[in-house]
């Protein structure tokens, strides 16, 4: 066993997140078709794996939707953002015990740094991970492994994507790297939003593999310093560090759409008591 001198990173992300919450307590819904919809249940803002086989897409506005949801008879949940704050907490805390650093990237991710660890032991602590995550919140994970962090999103994206890897795949040293890198467009990398993709496009670099050999003064012109972090990473280099610090907010925001007029002052009060202690 030769441990590794080069960095790791994990990417651990809760699938269908907002919707695994809510099926959580509702297991009979376990094979159903949910959606969960925004505050003011105007437009669909997560669904579950059931839900986007039958063609929803996220961000479609409920009245498009109505006759599919008829016929499907797909579950319609309403956001619950203190429910999906406090499983996510959980899952964090979970993660914390794998790994001396770890970075809450979002509600739902969160990169764990794995350097020093044995390469022939990472497919197995990432199992690791999973039973841990289930066991003590119910929900699954995927574990994306890679040499950086873009390399880590990159993984996560294909464990998901086939289903035979069932959550996890280390991109560490792969030897069919560059089929991988061939096989997958630029759009798929964590970092290149787009207005970047397009550019790419227009000049004849659409996959991966294109990008990571281009120039690095053309992909300083045209994608900034960022861009070529990005890159960087993608060739292997750890060019963009753990982010520990949690940075401090602008703004911070407690916010729902009452379900019908408010008519009493008391009504009012309670809510504003109550969304005030959130945002607090």
């Amino acid at each position: 066993h030769e441990a590794m001198s080069s960095t790791v990173y994990a990417l651990i992300d809760c699938n269908t997140f907002y919707a695994s919450c809510e099926k959580l307590f509702r297991p009979d819904l376990k094979n159903a078709a949910l959606v969960v919809l925004s505050n003011n249940d105007g437009c669909v803002v997560a669904l579950s794996k059931e839900a986007k086989e039958l063609g929803i897409k996220r961000g479609v506005a409920l009245f498009q939707i109505t006759d599919l949801i008829k016929k499907h008879r797909v579950e319609v949940f309403s956001s619950n953002y203190e429910l999906y704050g406090d499983l996510s907490r959980r899952v964090m805390q979970v993660l914390s015990r794998f790994a001396p650093e770890i970075e809450v990237y979002s509600i739902d991710e969160a990169f764990l740094n794995l350097s020093g660890m044995r390469r022939q032991d990472l497919n197995a602590y990432a199992r690791q991970i999973q039973q841990a995550v289930v066991k003590s919140t119910g929900l699954a994970v995927s574990v994306g492994i890679g040499e950086t962090k873009t390399l880590a999103k990159l993984a996560n994206k294909i464990g998901k994507k086939y289903k035979g890897y069932q959550g996890v795949f280390n991109i560490t040293a792969h030897p069919k790297l560059d089929e991988i890198f061939k096989s997958f467009n630029v759009s798929d990398v964590w970092g290149i939003g787009f207005q970047h993709t397009k550019k790419l496009v227009k000049n004849r670099i659409l996959s991966i593999h294109d990008l990571i050999n281009a120039e690095d003064a053309w992909i300083k012109k045209n994608l900034t310093a960022r861009g070529l972090l990005t890159v960087m990473e993608l060739r292997g280099i750890s060019a963009i560090p753990l982010e520990r610090a949690v940075k401090n907010k602008k703004t911070i925001l407690s916010s729902r759409s009452f379900a019908r007029p408010v008519s009493t002052k008391n009504e009012l009060a309670q809510a504003l008591s109550f969304h005030a202690a959130q945002a607090a």
